[in-house]
């Protein structure tokens, strides 16, 4: 059987230190939060590793937080065999392989709130000294010049802004403009047009905005292929601008086609253009870059939005916080690749995801096969919450034992789909046999049929006490504590099945802890000679192994048949 790590670290700090590795520069607030929070950590701040050095040391450590400059490769997490968090100090996620980590099980996390303002605010900065050509006539001055008619500027009150991305950046600019007396519009696919009302911002189409827009911002995330964002703002785009009108990039290198804008500020269509950010940064020797910040309608900066003494802390330590709750056990806030559960949410939920997995274990360990479809019937209040964790769950049992892979919550979907696992879920708020009941049935290949009757079709549990029970496997009505060796006999209901059992483990020096007899009918049923032909289920779990020829004498008993030890 093909070991499988945990979803979370967990290190004893006698034996095993928590490694965390920090490869930029990030504030030393975020830095004592681990080291106060961990204490027992090793923590190495390596900056400036070049990529062939990290892919050396990376499989050592459990953490890596990174800001803009270290590449996180499927290369390096490749090499990352003990990984099980990256962290972004910072909003964007361009430089880390986001896909590869899913794949491995790998939670990413970012700062989505910590530099918000500073972002805001630094676009305003970038938008008035466009306005007034304040970098222009900083530099005539201090060449000891007095050009005061050459630098003639605009005023921004009454003009319009136009907010490419209205999200937590964009809308903070728009209520900085309109504090300037701008009036603001925007594009933004996935913000409805009453939101942003309620913010005194109209939503219009990415041309409209663009043809009406005085000042133009973006505020997206970059994102590849056919609907993508990289290259939003090409030559089409520019030439529909407003002749004069001003382009404003503190968002991501990459939206903007740097060549078709060098060429439109070269025909004096763009008024001016003020980037924080470039396709490659640094930009060293590219050629069209050095053209780009050089031009004299250009104001650049070198990726200054969040850089504030404040937004350093707060991204610092908000990505501190998220590693130390994944090292200890629980499950970031700002999780990029994995579904936001809110922690009280999680709280309910975490028994039944133990129990869904348990199933999952189950199952594989009694009827180990190639599995196709799944129903997940999810019975009483528990299905009106969010179950997504429980899907992924089930697929961790199913999986731990037949696949070399990391099963967590991360990478469960992607190894499903890959293993072409179907899952379907059904919910229904009015309890079945038990106030809240989770049940797994397995359908065959090809149909939509349960399994043959000699086969374990169904699992089904429930919580009780916050703790898993597992209540019916199969045709067979039981109530056990799936945890450690559990010996699954199906006998003839008859008198002395019990006996053969225990005496037989008994010899083999094995102890009982708990012993269940599953009927096919649930209500007590008085014996007789009728019942000789129908079968029951013994569940038996025991406080050390089996040995191999004491499951070979049960089974040779008879009247005892399908003995198989599952390993919880």
């Amino acid at each position: 059987m093909a070991e499988v790590r945990d979803e979370v670290v967990h290190v004893d700090p006698a034996v095993e230190a928590v490694k965390i590795l920090i490869t930029d520069r990030i504030a030393h607030e975020g830095v004592d939060l681990l080291r106060a929070q961990l204490p027992d950590a090793q923590i190495d701040e390596r900056p400036g590793l070049k990529p062939e050095q990290l892919k050396a040391i990376i499989g050592a450590y459990q953490a890596l937080i990174v800001r803009s400059e270290t590449q996180v490769t499927a290369d390096v997490l490749a090499e990352a065999t003990n990984l099980k968090i990256v962290g972004r100090a910072g909003v964007g996620v361009d430089n880390i392989d986001t896909g590869a980590a899913t794949r491995q099980g790998i939670i990413v996390v970012n700062s989505p709130t910590g530099n918000i303002v500073a972002a805001a605010e630094h676009t305003i900065a970038m938008l008035m000294s466009l306005a007034r050509h304040v970098p222009a006539a900083d530099a005539s001055m201090k060449a000891h010049k007095w050009e005061k008619s050459r630098f003639l500027g605009i005023e921004v009150r009454n003009k319009v802004l136009g907010v490419i991305g209205l999200g937590k950046v964009g809308m903070n600019v728009a209520k900085r403009a309109q504090g300037l007396e701008m009036q603001t519009i925007a594009f933004d696919p996935f913000v409805s047009p009453e939101q942003a009302r309620k913010s005194n911002v109209e939503m219009m189409s990415l041309e409209d905005v663009l043809r009406k827009a005085d000042f133009v911002t973006l505020h997206t995330s970059l994102t590849s292929g056919p609907n993508g964002t990289r290259g939003l703002i090409g030559e089409h785009e520019l030439s529909i601008m407003k002749p004069g009108a001003r382009l404003i990039n503190c968002a991501r290198g990459g939206l903007i086609e740097e060549e078709a804008l060098l060429k439109a500020l070269d025909e004096g269509h763009i008024a001016g253009a003020a980037l924080d950010v470039f396709s490659q940064e640094p930009i060293r020797d590219n050629a069209l870059l050095q053209r780009l910040v050089s031009h004299e309608r250009i104001i650049a900066t070198p990726h200054l939005g969040a850089s504030t003494e404040e937004a350093q802390v707060g991204v610092a330590t908000d990505v501190a916080d998220q590693v130390v709750s994944v090292i200890r056990g629980g499950f970031p806030r700002a999780a990029v690749n994995a579904p936001l559960i809110l922690p009280e949410t999680l709280k309910i939920l975490q028994p039944y995801m133990t129990l869904v997995e348990k199933l999952g274990r189950i199952y594989t360990q009694l009827q180990p096969e190639p599995l196709h479809k799944i129903e997940l019937t999810y019975s009483g209040e528990i299905a009106s919450y969010d179950l997504r964790p429980l899907q992924a769950a089930l697929v961790k049992g199913l999986l731990e034992s037949v696949s070399e892979a990391h099963v967590n919550m991360i990478n469960a979907q992607v190894l499903a789909k890959e293993w072409g696992i179907e899952i379907v879920e059904r919910k229904s708020t009015t309890p079945a046999e038990f106030a809240n009941q989770v049940t797994l049935r397995v359908v065959t290949e090809g149909e939509d049929q349960a399994a043959s009757e000699d086969q374990i079709s169904v699992l089904s549990g429930t919580v009780m006490h916050d703790e898993p029970r597992i209540v019916q496997v199969g045709p067979y009505w039981t109530e056990f504590v799936p945890e450690g060796p559990i010996l699954f006999c199906r006998n003839i209901d008859q008198p002395g099945m019990i006996g053969i059992v225990g005496t037989v483990l008994g010899k083999a020096g094995v102890n009982i802890r708990h012993m269940d007899v599953g009927p096919s009918v649930r209500k007590a049923r008085s014996y007789d000679a009728q019942r000789a032909s129908e079968s029951a289920l013994m569940v038996i779990s025991v406080d050390n192994p089996i040995p191999g020829w004491a499951i070979d004498e049960i089974n040779q008993a008879g009247d005892i048949f399908n003995v198989k030890m599952v390993t919880l």
